[in-house]
């Protein structure tokens, strides 16, 4: 795989960049926190500039652009800190809403290019902890082609301003087991959709689902009855190579800002940037960050491959950059002192951000327990 950005790519990565600067670095965020992470202004202007349907493909609007110009979109979003719900709307649900090839799906990623729709996904559950298949929230058969939800759903991040939400229920199996998954379309005013907003540690919006009795009919199943893992999978794989493209920007990006306070910053009469010890550590934080950028790398080369060298290349990339970068983000506060974690200073959201992306899509240690099994049952020693 080629790793050097051709001239489309290298105009990309620059539009995007000079957008973020502008309309979303750290000191222009405040006002969009306090409004939910959401701006409908900043929203519109990435679908004037094609950024949210960038990877969905043509016949619904999109551009048909690869996961490697996802990721960087990503990587800026994570340099400045965005907070507006790119990779939920436009990454998540998009690749989910297009791996169903249900025809329902079509007219839905064109509203989510032009900036209409709001479509998140809502799968996560409290005792999932990375596990894809782990769903129990139920989805009971009742008459004339209806079904009724009951269920909780943790944590779904950008769902305060979903306008839509893609629902995972089991029609079948067990809680655990792969088949017997359903995606349902659900409206987040339906009777029995209770929504509870909280604001996380990175100051992005997410909620809690609580569906009871919630009334869907065939309508708003999307692809076929118990076969919504796939689609469900193919949507997080593509988010969890968003996730470590963001997590190269934040390591990168808090690299650099601390480099420059070591070099303005003095303690005995000497600038801190001098110490020997303090070189080291530098050096130290920019071999992790490039070693996570190459398990990154990996991972979107393995997309063309077999679907147990993509997990595994994706369990290796998550795993290495969630340690990697709690590793740079907290040495960064280290060597900022205790202006590091003070609200007002930018450092510090850097660890939070970081701290929340390890969290996501399975943390670096379940990443790792899934490698450690997956060499066992082959019989290699770990």
């Amino acid at each position: 795989m080629n790793f050097q950005l051709n001239e489309e790519q290298s105009m990309l990565q620059a539009s995007v960049r000079r957008f973020m600067e502008a309309n979303c670095a750290f000191d222009k965020r405040s006002q969009v926190i306090d409004r939910g992470s959401f701006d409908a202004a900043h929203w519109q202007q990435l679908a004037d500039l094609g950024l949210l349907g960038l990877t969905v493909p043509e016949e619904f609007g999109g551009m048909n652009c690869s996961a490697v110009e996802a990721a960087l979109v990503m990587e800026e979003c994570g340099r400045v800190l965005c907070v507006e719900p790119y990779w939920a709307i436009a990454v998540l649900a998009a690749q989910t809403l297009a791996a169903t090839a249900d025809p329902k799906a079509g007219p839905l990623l064109q509203a989510l290019c032009l900036g209409e729709a709001l479509p998140v996904l809502a799968h996560e559950e409290v005792n999932a902890r990375g596990n894809m298949a782990s769903v129990h929230t139920r989805a009971t058969a009742i008459d004339d082609g209806r079904w009724r939800l009951n269920g909780e759903k943790s944590a779904v991040v950008a769902g305060n301003v979903a306008d839509l939400l893609i629902v995972s229920g089991r029609t079948s199996a067990n809680s655990d087991d792969e088949h017997g998954i359903s995606l349902f379309l659900v409206d987040p005013n339906a009777p029995g959709v209770e929504r509870r907003d909280v604001r996380l540690i990175d100051n992005r919006w997410a909620c809690h689902l609580y569906l009871k009795d919630v009334e869907v009919s065939d309508k708003d199943l999307l692809g076929s009855v118990g076969h919504g893992f796939a689609a469900l999978r193919h949507g997080v794989e593509h988010a969890t190579l968003a996730l470590c493209a963001e997590a190269i920007g934040v390591m990168e990006r808090a690299l650099w800002i601390t480099r420059d306070y070591l070099k303005i910053r003095k303690q005995f009469g000497q600038l801190l940037g001098d110490f020997q010890s303090l070189q080291h550590r530098m050096s130290e934080m920019l071999i992790e960050l490039e070693l996570s950028r190459a398990t990154l790398h990996y991972a979107l080369s393995s997309l063309e491959h077999s679907p147990a060298q993509r997990s595994r290349a994706l369990s290796v990339a998550k795993a290495h950059i969630g340690k990697s970068g709690h590793f740079v983000c907290g040495q960064a506060i280290q060597l900022h002192g205790g202006i590091g974690v003070t609200e007002e200073y930018v450092i510090g959201h850097y660890f939070k951000r970081m701290t929340m992306i390890n969290g996501a899509m399975g943390s670096s240690m379940h990443h790792f327990e899934q490698l450690a099994a997956r060499e066992r049952s082959i019989g290699v020693s770990v």
